[in-house]
């Protein structure tokens, strides 16, 4: 009866010593301490352009081409943006209101011309069905993104 008790108390020991190593390991950070880092606006967009490339099966002339034509694009784009308005509706004036759906017009037309000029300047090295699919990819993108809440900071 003393060896069982001198046994069990054995095993709850390594099954602890066991379970303290595990929990120890799995508290370590990931890839040698180094913290995952999102990347920035410009690397996601480069990314982003390479993977369209390599989805199109473009050579590296093209693929050199379309990743920095791609990248200008967007950052055009992303200079129009409107700065945030934490007011809601509610408790803006009309004046207000007025204001900022000019703005957002202004913003759209600038948007239009960024893309009618990116469109001519693909149009030079991709056949309108590499286009349509170039803006067909980056609109799915954008959908994935949107449900994975992209924009809502570090995790």
């Amino acid at each position: 009866m003393m060896n069982k008790m001198k046994e069990m108390k054995r095993m709850m020991m390594v099954c602890f010593m066991i379970m303290a190593s595990i929990t120890l390991a799995m508290a370590q950070p990931n890839d040698n301490g180094k913290e995952k880092k999102r990347p920035n606006m410009e690397q996601f967009t480069k990314m982003q352009a390479n993977r369209i490339a390599q989805q199109l099966a473009f050579d590296d002339k093209t693929t050199k081409k379309f990743v920095e034509t791609f990248y200008n694009c967007r950052k055009e784009i992303a200079a129009t943006r409107l700065p945030h308005h934490p007011k809601k509706s509610a408790e803006m004036t009309d004046a207000e209101i007025d204001k900022n759906i000019k703005a957002k017009f202004q913003q759209s037309r600038k948007i239009l011309d960024i893309r009618e000029k990116y469109y001519n300047a693909y149009s030079k090295f991709l056949t309108p069905k590499q286009i349509q699919r170039v803006y067909d990819i980056e609109r799915n993108d954008f959908k994935h993104f949107a449900k994975k809440g992209f924009n809502k900071g570090p995790k």
